[in-house]
């Protein structure tokens, strides 16, 4: 009987374990493929990109506002 509340308990842990290095896991994808953590800069209108960078026109480097909704705003990297 004390193996199977042993086992139950453990099974247990593991699930909380597994929840919590999920949700951490997801939070650095989502915060990796911004536009500043891929050195970029984010503009209103490509014609704004600095000097020696260009609009990446990938859609997976995303302007994020305070709230890390994506904003709309337009990705700059440094180009060739």
């Amino acid at each position: 009987m004390n193996v199977i509340i042993v086992a139950a308990l453990a099974l247990l842990v593991l699930v909380i374990v597994s929840v919590i290095f999920m949700s951490r896991s997801s939070t650095f994808v989502i915060e990796s493929r911004g536009c500043e953590s891929s050195g970029g800069t984010c503009v209103d209108d490509p014609s704004e990109c600095p000097a020696g960078t260009k609009a990446t026109g990938i859609s997976s480097l995303t302007c994020t506002d305070s709230s890390g909704e994506p904003n709309g705003r337009i990705c700059c990297i440094a180009g060739e």
